[in-house]
Formats: structure tokens, sequence, C-alpha cells
């Protein structure tokens, strides 16, 4: 059960770098890069959802910063909460 855990947090604070990649690298790299465009094609599905809900404010969009603080209270509620009775 300890390795579904520690399986289930590597794919989260994966994410969580790939958000911040997604974020970062269209300051640095043109578009046509391809690693910019792979980060693209992993963090796009995910936050396509939110931002049909979350609108941009004065032209930015705060979805990346909304998607990694959901991703880091999962985290932290799977620790706090799931975590303990597996380990029992």
């Amino acid at each position: 059960m300890e390795y579904l855990f520690g399986f289930i947090f590597f794919l989260l604070q994966g994410m969580q770098i790939f958000l911040v990649l997604g974020t970062l690298l269209p300051l640095i790299l043109p578009a046509d890069n391809m690693l910019r465009i792979g980060i693209a094609r992993i963090v796009d599905p995910v936050l396509r959802p939110f931002r049909k809900v979350i609108k941009p404010v004065a032209g930015f969009d705060f979805t990346p910063v909304v998607v990694y603080l959901l991703l880091v209270g999962v985290e932290s509620l799977i620790r706090r909460f799931l975590l303990p009775l597996a380990i029992r």
C-alpha cells in the first residue's frame, strides 16, 4: 500500500513540476520549441476544464496557480488522512 501512495505522490509532484514549467517556459522559449510543445500537451488537458470556469483577470491567466494549489491540497489531504490509515 505504501508503494501505491508513493506512486500517487510521484504523479502529483510531477504534475506540479510540469505546471510550473508550462507556465514559465512560454516566457523563455519560442512557440515552436519541442520542449514547450511537449509540456503543453501534458498540461493543457488538465488546465482546459478549469479555464472554462476561471476566466483571465486583466489579461492574466490564474488557472495554473489554482490547479497547482489544488494539487498541493490533494497531496496534503492524502498525506494527512489516508496515509496514516494505510500504515496501520
